[in-house]
């Protein structure tokens, strides 16, 4: 390819036979042409490498094997390797209608004057939310719009989402490797605390499939937890210091909803390891103590709500109630 292109497509790749060719055919079927597409083989054992093998031969498309890292790492690697002046991560078992680029080429084409650090769509997925709100963002306007992408979980997905370039690489913006869980949020929780601007869009091109047995839904232990506990406490409070003058009374009460939901995994998490029921008791307590937005428990999910009026009652009650639960594999 002599043209530069404008979009960097970045797949990560483990373990993915199965669905990796539909993924990359879905790119290479894009209506807009000028874009190039980074595969990393993630270390596969299956038949993925000898399937990349097949795309060799298409100018588009860049293969990077390395040793089995993780995620996080092959899109970092990815990132380095690509040149497009806007980055775009898909996952191996996920597809795109063939408008997806030309969607994100046209909603460009429409703010000619306005230098666009991140573009967001909607997820055909019934599990998020859609952005009600479309256009371009910026200053006193974004932190509402924030609070709409938290509310609806919008903000912990990279799939909707373009990123460019230029803003990526002057602000260092990385992915954490060596985590297997949240990596996608805690990236966009980086970008959205540096970005001066933004652009929402109202289509949906990306289909996200709910694989059974994927990353997405498997436990996290209480130590991995605890991490991402610490490491979201501090980029949320990055933002809410950004826009402190602003109104952020939606973004907070989705943070609230956010950690009152991770605060309550800790404790179930609590019951696949060695803690004692003092250990548990204690917190279980501090989820009773906490300081929760007024109201959040109606926008907690069914699941959530059953273990938030469990935790409510007494300690030793509840403590017992979880066990049950446990004991029965219902967390």
């Amino acid at each position: 390819m002599n043209e530069k292109p404008l979009f960097s497509v970045i797949i990560p790749a483990f373990n993915a036979q199965k669905t990796i060719k539909r993924t990359i055919l879905s790119v290479l079927n894009q209506t807009y042409r000028n874009y190039e597409v980074v595969v990393v083989n993630d270390g596969s054992s299956d038949l993925t490498p000898r399937i990349l093998e097949e795309f060799l031969s298409w100018p588009q498309v860049t293969i990077l094997h390395q040793a089995n890292a993780g995620v996080s790492a092959a899109r970092n690697n990815a990132l380095q390797l690509s040149c497009g002046e806007y980055v775009l991560f898909l996952d191996a078992d996920d597809w795109v209608e063939t408008n997806f680029l030309m969607v994100f080429k046209q909603n460009l084409a429409a703010w000619p004057a306005q230098t666009i650090d991140l573009m967001v769509g909607n997820l055909n997925d019934d599990r998020v939310g859609k952005v009600s709100h479309a256009g371009f963002f910026e200053l006193e306007d974004i932190p509402f719009v924030l609070g709409e992408l938290e509310m609806s979980d919008n903000i912990g997905y990279l799939h909707n989402k373009c990123y460019r370039r230029k803003m990526v690489e002057e602000m260092g913006l990385r992915f954490i490797e060596g985590i297997s869980m949240s990596e996608d949020l805690l990236f966009n929780l980086k970008c959205f605390s540096c970005v001066s601007n933004f652009l929402v869009m109202p289509g949906s091109a990306y289909h996200y499939e709910d694989i059974e047995g994927s990353l997405s839904k498997r436990k996290s232990n209480y130590n991995e937890l605890k991490v991402r506990k610490t490491s979201l406490t501090v980029l949320y409070d990055g933002i809410v210091e950004k826009y402190k003058e602003s109104d952020l009374d939606y973004f907070l009460k989705g943070i609230s909803k956010r950690v009152l939901a991770l605060d309550m995994q800790i404790v179930t998490a609590m019951y696949h390891s060695s803690f004692t029921p003092g250990d548990i008791a204690q917190e279980i307590n501090e989820i009773k103590r906490g300081k929760y937005s007024k109201g959040i428990f109606i926008l907690l999910n069914k699941n959530e709500k059953m273990k938030y009026m469990i935790m409510n009652l007494n300690t030793i009650t509840a403590y017992y109630f979880l066990y049950a639960l446990y004991r029965m594999r219902a967390f």
